[in-house]
């Protein structure tokens, strides 16, 4: 019942099963002995006034059903003294209206001691409970012994009495006994777990920082293919030398890395990428609402420039255009950058092996932001690739 449940709350699961369990067999065990005696005295075997003992257990089902209220020890206490008193004239009432009944040993008599016996159950651990019930089934014996002897019967105990409280001690003895191997094997879990996932977020730790690793090596490998051979340009250098610095930062916190101005767009992955572009001879122009990039959170802008320089890439390599567009739009809860070039374009439903950089770091890298890609294009027609994401909250 409880193996799914963590250590700490599974003691308390358990201590409300055992109690409502307890209290509903009590109030049945009560409810059985006023119908025994009510029987009885309607078939003749005990006496006809022996009806008016059931009266005195009427305190007991209330205090009972106070209990599955609201357990506490004052209302527990508030039973067992209420329930000695009532089972000790239940029954010298019983025996004084039943000359029968020469002694204790009777199913009608064992009936309320169960019912005191019982409140064992509603403990809140294992060796609590095992006190309450001895403390129930003492006072419960020692009334039925009060009053059979005021009553002239003899006292002999009762196999059922004895027979429900060793049940109960056993029971509560076992769940005590066997809640730390529960609680070992539910460490060993939550410890399974807890490893999985980190196994979950190394793997999207790796696959991003290979991402980022694809996406810059492509796009410097592309700008020294451009470029004359000799020594490289200064800006190209500064470039390549600021790309490295961005990848040593990519795993400092947020706070350590570099950052020159607080406007979203100059100091945005997006505008690297179209003036990384630009550098390597793509005339990029730019259009639409740009601003509309501050609307989308950190990770989202970082997401779009890179996706963004993988189709830059992309024109660059395959497309062949001199020109493109990078046009911003926005609605009330998203934002839409959009990739546009005028050049041989390509089947969308192809899955050719230099298509892997649109699908892989362009969709997923989208995907993962909480965003979606569409790309329309058709051989000699050009490409337009829409990325479309969802604003921040805060904003």
């Amino acid at each position: 019942m409880s193996l799914g449940l963590p250590s700490h709350l599974s003691r308390a699961a358990n201590s409300r099963a055992l109690a409502t369990a307890a209290r509903w067999a009590a109030l049945v065990c009560l409810v059985m002995a006023a119908v025994n005696v009510a029987v009885s005295t309607v078939g003749g075997t005990t006496g006809p006034t022996s009806w008016i003992s059931t009266l005195v257990l009427l305190p007991m089902m209330a205090l009972l059903v106070l209990l599955s209220r609201g357990r506490t020890v004052a209302l527990t206490v508030a039973y067992l003294l209420v329930g000695a008193v009532c089972t000790f004239f239940y029954i010298y009432l019983l025996f004084e209206s039943t000359p029968e009944y020469r002694d204790t040993n009777l199913l009608v008599v064992a009936l309320p001691v169960v019912a005191m016996t019982l409140v064992g159950g509603t403990g809140t651990g294992s060796l609590v409970g095992v006190l309450w019930a001895t403390l129930g089934f003492a006072l419960a014996e020692a009334a039925v012994f009060l009053g059979a002897t005021a009553a002239g019967r003899v006292f002999r105990p009762d196999a059922i009495s004895l027979s429900a409280y060793l049940l109960l001690v056993g029971v509560l003895a076992f769940d005590g006994l066997t809640r730390g191997s529960r609680s070992r094997t539910q460490g060993a879990i939550h410890r399974a777990v807890r490893d999985a996932r980190l196994v979950d977020l190394r793997r999207e730790l790796l696959a991003e920082s290979t991402a980022d690793l694809h996406d810059t090596v492509l796009s410097e490998l592309v700008a020294v293919a451009t470029v004359e051979p000799g020594e490289l340009p200064a800006r190209l250098r500064q470039r390549i030398e600021s790309d490295l610095l961005r990848l040593g930062a990519a795993g400092l916190p947020p706070d350590d890395v570099p950052t020159g101005d607080d406007d979203p767009w100059y100091e945005s992955e997006l505008r690297r990428a179209i003036e990384d572009a630009r550098d390597e001879g793509l005339a990029v122009d730019v259009s639409g609402e740009r601003e509309a990039l501050g609307r989308l959170s950190a990770d989202a802008r970082r997401a779009v420039g890179l996706a963004v320089r993988q189709c830059l890439v992309n024109v660059l390599r395959h497309s062949g255009s001199a020109t493109a567009e990078v046009a911003f739009s926005c609605g009330d809860a998203s934002v839409s950058v959009m990739v546009v070039d005028g050049g041989r374009g390509f089947a969308v439903g192809s899955a050719s092996s230099d298509r892997l950089g649109l699908r892989q770091s362009v969709h997923e890298r989208i995907s993962k932001a909480g965003g979606t890609v569409t790309v329309y294009s058709a051989e000699d027609v050009g490409t337009t690739v829409i990325m479309t994401l969802p604003v921040e909250e805060a904003a």
